[in-house]
C-alpha cells in the first residue's frame, strides 16, 4: 500500500504544471477600435512558427470594449511571445500591403517594432514564471 501511495505521489509531482496569469494591457486604443475583434496569439514551445497567425496553437478572439483594455490569460510556466492585431474590416485576418507590412493595428510582446521583416521569437519572448503583467503599445 505504501508503494502505491509513493507511486501516486511521484506521478502527481512530475505531472504538476504551474499556471500563472499573464495580464496584457494594451495602450493607445482609439475609439474607432471599440466593437472590433482583437486577435491574440501566444507562442510557447512553437518558436519556429512565430509570428504566423495561421499556425498559432493558443489564441484568443475578443471584442474591444473600451479604450482602456486588459486581457488576462492563464498560462503554463514557459517562455512566450505574443502578437495581436485589431481586425478593422472584420475578415478574420491581419491585412497586409504588398510588402507584407500590416495595414491594421498590431503589436508584439516586448513592444518590438519590426524594421524590414517580421520579428524572431527571441525578439519578443519573455518568461512567465509567476503572475506577469506586460504593457503593449499598438502600432497603427
Amino acid at each position: 500500500m505504501k508503494f502505491t501511495v509513493l507511486i501516486f505521489m511521484f506521478v502527481l509531482f512530475i505531472t504538476d504544471t504551474t499556471n500563472h496569469d499573464l495580464t496584457i494591457e494594451i495602450t493607445n486604443l482609439k475609439e474607432e477600435y471599440v466593437g472590433k475583434n482583437l486577435y491574440i496569439g501566444y507562442w510557447g514551445d512553437d518558436k519556429e512558427n512565430f509570428p504566423n497567425e495561421h499556425k498559432v496553437v493558443i489564441k484568443d478572439k475578443l471584442t474591444v470594449n473600451s479604450t482602456g483594455f486588459e486581457i488576462t490569460k492563464d498560462l503554463v510556466e514557459n517562455t512566450y511571445a505574443v502578437s495581436l492585431y485589431i481586425d478593422m474590416n472584420g475578415n478574420g485576418e491581419l491585412d497586409k500591403n504588398m510588402f507584407g507590412i500590416p495595414k491594421e493595428p498590431y503589436c508584439f510582446s516586448r513592444n518590438y517594432r519590426p524594421k524590414l521583416s517580421a520579428p524572431d521569437f527571441d525578439d519578443c519572448s519573455f518568461l512567465v514564471s509567476k503572475d506577469t503583467k506586460i504593457t503593449l503599445e499598438l502600432i497603427d
